[in-house]
């Protein structure tokens, strides 16, 4: 299998909002990179909070167009609590739509989280 395409997520201040900057993050990478069947890693690392406007733009496209099935090509790395939701209900939402949903843990997501806490003296 061929190297992942590793997607660093930005913001200002550990805060990702840019819907453009989303927006830009999965055409030039997520999309070209799930065409050609790779399996692509979302680093937020140093993110620490979101908007759901920005996750939705990142991922929203893929899970529309191709289905659960892409789940098992995209992987969240180094994920905040904060951003585990949003991604756990943006793919919630874009599988299934609006309307009756089923439980977000019914969806196998790769969601990983890396805590670095300091030592408090």
């Amino acid at each position: 299998m061929t190297d992942p395409t590793i997607v660093k997520v930005t913001g200002v201040n550990g805060f990702a909002e840019n819907k453009d900057n989303a927006r830009a993050l999965r055409r030039t990478y997520i999309m070209p990179a799930l065409k050609d069947n790779k399996k692509v890693i979302v680093d937020f690392s140093g993110i620490t909070s979101s908007t759901q406007s920005f996750v939705h733009a990142l991922i929203g496209e893929p899970l529309q167009n191709s289905g659960e099935v892409i789940l098992d090509r995209i992987e969240f790395r180094s994920c905040a609590p904060q951003i585990k939701s949003l991604v756990a209900l943006v793919v919630d939402y874009s599988l299934s739509g609006f309307g009756a949903t089923p439980p977000v843990d019914a969806v196998s997501i790769d969601i990983t989280h890396s805590s670095k806490r300091s030592k408090k003296k």
